[in-house]
């Protein structure tokens, strides 16, 4: 089954070129008319070049239609390997035209790879090797005025190439349409940095800059499992709760059945409420234990690791139902081991009262 590529020139932009693949290599379409593969000569001179530095071994054939007949052994084109570029795409272009009545036309080729696997064959003749990944404060140039021309470009048909269908997750918009999150990042940050991207300038996911801003920006982030049927009302309401934290996939199922878990599970991870509590918690004890099971991390586990085992958790005066104004004190939180902690946190999900 064919595909077709996407070539990169060596500044990044994208050559308007039809090249597909093929069982035995690759086939690069003919050019003709004013727009249709107009840069026919630059992608096989590149092609040549990212062949001879990969090392790949090839050979070309004649492949336009009234020879497709022809047994293809008689169909390959003899041309001088030893040349420069330039001079063996002149031999090449002689060599198609050679026993036809034109001496410039650009003729659909085949182009023979043995012994290249189609994926390393993708990536020597698309240049994606040379894209790296962009820095964290390249990524951050991606305003919510960039996401959302992105996701206006996507609902209104547009499409954003250079990048695959979603997955793991769907981006929904405040009405619940699902959009593919790398297709709208990628988009938008090629209008904030002027360049053509693509899937390894960045990474999609929780705790990644890409899913982040895409939040920031009002989209909302789900499980594509969980599809459009989780686009409720509710979810839309507590995007805002959710700038600065990073759920798990189960958190996030519990955020999607009741959104007061939402502003509960942010107030808990704020670092500098936390600490407090368990500096009070060690002052007041002499050490770190869960309040529910009474485990005693260091115990088990020894002093270095018994901060890590031990949470913090709003208990008396749920966050949810916390008025304006409200100021915690070290008697509306517990110190639970994380088991004790997510019980909680899903009797919290479920409606259920939690134990004090």
């Amino acid at each position: 089954m064919s595909d077709r590529l996407i070539l990169l020139g060596d500044d990044g932009a994208q050559l308007n070129a039809d090249v597909e693949t093929h069982e035995q290599g690759l086939i690069l379409h003919s050019r003709s008319g004013r727009d249709r593969n107009r840069d026919y000569g630059a992608a096989l001179k590149m092609m040549l070049s990212r062949f001879d530095h990969a090392q790949i071994a090839y050979r070309i054939y004649l492949d336009s239609r009234p020879v497709q007949g022809i047994d293809v052994a008689e169909r390959e084109l003899s041309f001088d390997r030893a040349l420069p570029i330039a001079a063996r795409f002149r031999e090449i272009v002689r060599e198609m035209n050679k026993d036809g009545p034109s001496n410039g036309a650009l003729r659909r080729l085949l182009i023979e790879t043995p012994g290249t696997g189609p994926a390393r064959l993708r990536e020597v003749v698309e240049g994606r090797s040379n894209i790296v990944r962009l820095a964290a404060s390249e990524l951050r140039k991606v305003q919510p005025s960039h996401i959302h021309n992105a996701v206006q470009k996507l609902l209104g048909g547009g499409d954003a190439p250079n990048f695959a269908a979603s997955r793991d997750y769907d981006a929904l918009t405040g009405t619940g349409i699902p959009l593919a999150p790398k297709k709208v990042f990628g988009l938008a940050l090629e209008e904030a940095l002027g360049i053509e991207a693509h899937p390894r300038h960045f990474s999609a996911g929780w705790g990644q800059i890409c899913f982040e801003l895409l939040e920031e920006a009002g989209l909302w982030i789900v499980p594509k499992k969980e599809g459009v049927a989780r686009a409720k009302p509710s979810q839309i309401e507590i995007k805002a709760e959710l700038a600065d934290l990073v759920p798990t996939d189960e958190e996030r199922s519990w955020i999607e059945g009741n959104p007061k878990i939402a502003s509960h599970l942010r107030r808990e991870r704020h670092p500098g409420l936390a600490k407090k509590k368990r500096a009070h918690f060690i002052a007041e004890h002499g050490r770190l234990f869960c309040e529910d099971c009474k485990l005693d991390p260091a115990e088990r586990y020894g002093p270095e690791a018994a901060s890590a085992c031990i949470e913090v958790h709003h208990h008396t005066t749920h966050v949810a139902n916390m008025q304006p104004g409200h100021k915690t004190t070290m008697e509306d939180l517990k110190c639970l081991c994380a088991n004790c902690h997510r019980v909680l946190h899903r009797k919290l999900a479920l409606g259920l009262t939690a134990p004090l």
